[in-house]
């Protein structure tokens, strides 16, 4: 009996001190203060691409400003903690996924983009359909996923330590930087597209070159080590809103106000995609805050979020990928049926981001209850085989189509073959 109480109190010891950190692990559970980030990033996501492809609105550019911030960064720090935190960190599960994130990606990519512009040609014949099919080789977030994990999987294998691949992270964003800086994007549009995949922006649809932003993955695979050792929450997170918050106010207020030397002006498509390193730093620290934030709400609310944030946290990735194909087929069709009228014209357009992720959840929720298909889950061969038609069908579109394109539609001209 003794022995059971001195060996409660020693684990109440190791958690309940007055330090912050533990050196042991202490904080394995499920953090509730994710889902609601997860619950914000996928708002912002589903509005802002909204927003992006239909009209401004009203609310455009505060739903910019905080999806510039939080986004696609916060999506990629909060892969990097459940790397960590996941049960399965051998090199080859990090491989297999990193296949299958790839794979998801260029299938989202050949929905979303492939088969609706090119269905939009066969009906129109007009050409800039069959130059958006080539948005289906776009850096997805989900592409850049995958190659991170296969990344990471060679670091793993290397044995580096989780300051080291920060450290590299930090060297690569800050040459893939300078090697934009003095070089320009090469005339042929698939090598363009291949070196954006990889290294630096190009001229073509790269939004998440991964050198620029693998530095989001690895600190949070670091943060999420430091994570685990949290002790004490409220003193972290006090911590994090007293010295965290009022500087990175500050680091924004004069990002927005001033020019600063080198980086690329604030809230550029350049500046998003190049995402350069103090950009990066203060990006990853707005969705700590935000954890912060959302920490104290669910002590306030005793731990019980409410039903929407658990259900959008679970269904994270299903919700941004079938949001994002909704938008997508949907902006493709109204361009055939009315052209582009509709663009500047189009009213309440987060009504209709809401009523999209409205949508995404009918859709999730028939799927998880009568369907069951997701291609992680799939087991070999028929896993194999769904990955490899993939990219097949990838290979027979960009085949068919490539030939045919006399000019190219990317974000840097709006979408239009002549700008």
């Amino acid at each position: 009996m003794e022995d059971k109480e001195s060996k409660s109190k020693q684990e109440k010891e190791k958690i309940d001190n007055n330090s912050i950190f533990s050196k042991e692990n202490v904080n394995m559970g499920h953090q509730t203060e994710i889902d609601y980030l997860k619950s914000l990033l996928i708002f912002l996501m589903g509005t802002t691409h909204v927003y992006s492809y239909f009209s401004v609105g009203i609310f455009g550019p505060i739903l910019y400003s905080t999806s510039f911030i939080l986004g696609a960064a916060g999506c990629m720090l909060l892969m990097g903690i459940a790397m960590k935190y996941s049960r399965k960190h051998d090199i080859k599960d990090y491989v297999s996924r990193g296949i299958v994130l790839l794979s998801m990606g260029q299938c989202v990519n050949i929905v979303r983009n492939g088969l609706p512009n090119l269905v939009a040609w066969w009906i129109t014949g007009n050409k800039l359909y069959i130059s958006r099919v080539l948005l289906f080789l776009q850096t997805d977030i989900l592409h850049f996923a995958g190659i991170s994990f296969l990344f990471l999987a060679l670091l793993k294998k290397i044995g580096l330590s989780d300051k080291l691949i920060v450290i590299i992270s930090i060297i690569i964003n800050n040459g893939a930087f300078l090697l934009y800086k003095i070089m320009k994007s090469p005339d042929n549009y698939l090598l363009s597209q291949f070196i954006g995949f990889f290294v630096f922006t190009t001229n073509t649809e790269t939004l998440f070159p991964f050198c620029s932003y693998f530095i989001f993955v690895a600190i949070g695979y670091w943060l999420g080590g430091i994570y685990q050792k949290i002790s004490n929450k409220d003193k972290f997170y006090n911590l994090i809103l007293i010295f965290g918050l009022p500087i990175t106010v500050i680091y924004y207020y004069l990002r927005s106000c001033y020019d600063f030397p080198i980086i690329s002006p604030y809230m550029t498509m350049e500046s998003y995609s190049l995402m350069p390193g103090p950009d990066s730093i203060f990006s990853c620290m707005s969705n700590i805050i935000f954890l912060a934030f959302s920490y104290k709400i669910n002590k306030i609310l005793k731990g019980k979020a409410p039903e929407i944030i658990k259900h959008t946290a679970k269904n994270f990735t299903q919700y941004y990928i079938i949001s994002f194909v909704y938008t997508m087929q949907m902006n493709t069709l109204l361009k055939v049926a009315i052209e582009e009228k509709y663009t500047d014209e189009l009213k309440y357009p987060t009504f209709l981001g809401i009523m999209i992720l409205i949508a995404s959840r009918f859709t999730i929720d028939i799927n998880n209850k009568y369907i069951h298909f997701s291609i992680a889950t799939l087991k070999n061969p028929m896993k194999n085989f769904v990955l490899a038609l993939i990219w097949i069908i990838t290979i027979i579109i960009l085949i068919y189509t490539y030939p045919k394109v006399e000019a190219y539609t990317t974000m840097w001209n709006d979408y239009y073959l002549e700008k």
